[in-house]
């Protein structure tokens, strides 16, 4: 698997990847334009999204309606090093469930592709291309 991201001007970036493009801008206080969704929050979109993603098919496949289920992620941003900091997933469904679809519903986001990629956190490896050698994005 792989994806391109390229510079388009000031801090903004066009990420593409399987026929899709998304826009990256920084944060205006940090020297972007403020057109688009920031780098951290794109990553706290995409966490958010993936335990959904988890918890709509758990619903699905009991039966259980996903028209009123939504989840609010909150985080921030940490200096020194620069990161995102605490996380906190909060999931809501209406009408409300019984206790034991809050706890099904928990534990299948708990077990979200990006949550066990922060569990187990891939190595990340940053070089720079050799001219004339196939791509090092290629898995």
């Amino acid at each position: 698997m792989k994806l391109t991201v390229q510079h388009v001007d000031g801090m903004r970036f066009l990420a593409t990847g399987d026929g899709h493009t998304i826009v990256v801008d920084a944060a205006l206080e940090d020297g972007g334009g403020g057109t688009a969704m920031s780098a951290p929050q794109l990553w706290v979109a995409a966490l958010g999204a993936c335990m959904l993603e988890f918890a709509v098919n758990s619903c699905r496949l009991r039966g259980v309606p996903v028209e009123r289920l939504r989840l609010e992620m909150g985080y921030e941003e940490i200096p020194g090093p620069r990161r995102v900091g605490p996380l906190k997933a909060t999931l809501y469904l209406e009408p409300e469930p019984p206790d034991d679809v809050k706890r099904r519903l928990i534990g299948v986001a708990r077990h979200a592709t990006l949550v066990n990629t922060l569990v187990h956190p891939p190595e990340v490896d940053i070089r720079f291309a050799v001219e004339g050698a196939e791509t090092d994005a290629d898995l």
